[in-house]
């Protein structure tokens, strides 16, 4: 048996509405091993004057995700292996469960044209973007690590039930985990819309001094 899907997260830009991070408590059964995992940084290089600009750019060169533009993106590639052995009953073996995860974040060009508190908010926002795609990707390895016990003591009488039974748990942990990355999201839109960056941006456009 061998399976593979891919999913991906995101924050969209403010004008699509505002999504934001709150940690995410673990799904993993204590004393399991979790799945294999590999994780890639990439980046894509932004440049301004001031976050204003900095903002700008973002939302012109920032990965789309599912149609709308986004700060920052992660992926998942999930793939599942293993074998199924028949004898009185039938059951799964050497099952293996292994993510591929790549996030994309922004890089900024020159933060040193920025004046000092920019630099400060621009930091503060880099470092915000990537834990919230950090925890998209705990929320994956949690959701993982269920499916991956639930498989292995899948027991049936024959290998086709077995394998029918693993499709059912593989739906049904992908959907259950695409309602967990959007409750998340949507959880924390007004931090996201505090956050001291955003908050900057937002004055200067308005023409609200700081």
């Amino acid at each position: 048996m061998r399976r593979e899907q891919e999913g991906s997260s995101r924050q969209a830009g403010l004008a699509r509405g505002l999504l934001a991070m709150v940690l995410a408590g673990t799904l993993s059964v204590p004393g399991t091993a979790k799945p294999v995992e590999t994780l890639r940084y990439t980046y894509y290089t932004v440049s301004g004057d001031t976050a204003a600009e900095i903002y700008r750019a973002m939302l012109k060169k920032g990965p789309d995700v599912n149609g709308a533009k986004a700060y920052a993106a992660t992926s998942a590639t999930t793939t599942q292996q293993g074998k199924l052995l028949q004898e009185k009953s039938c059951s799964i073996v050497e099952y293996r469960l292994k993510l591929d995860f790549i996030v994309k974040l922004p890089r900024i060009r020159n933060e040193k044209v920025l004046p000092p508190a920019d630099r400060r908010l621009w930091r503060q926002f880099s470092a915000f973007l990537k834990e919230h795609e950090d925890t998209h990707r705990r929320i994956w390895t949690a959701c993982a690590t269920d499916l991956e016990q639930k498989v292995k003591a899948i027991v049936a009488r024959s290998c086709k039930d077995v394998d029918r039974k693993a499709a059912q748990l593989w739906d049904r942990m992908r959907a259950a985990c695409d309602r967990k990355h959007t409750a998340f999201d949507a959880a924390e839109q007004k931090r996201l819309l505090a956050h001291p960056f955003i908050k900057r941006v937002y004055r200067r456009a308005a023409g609200i001094p700081d």
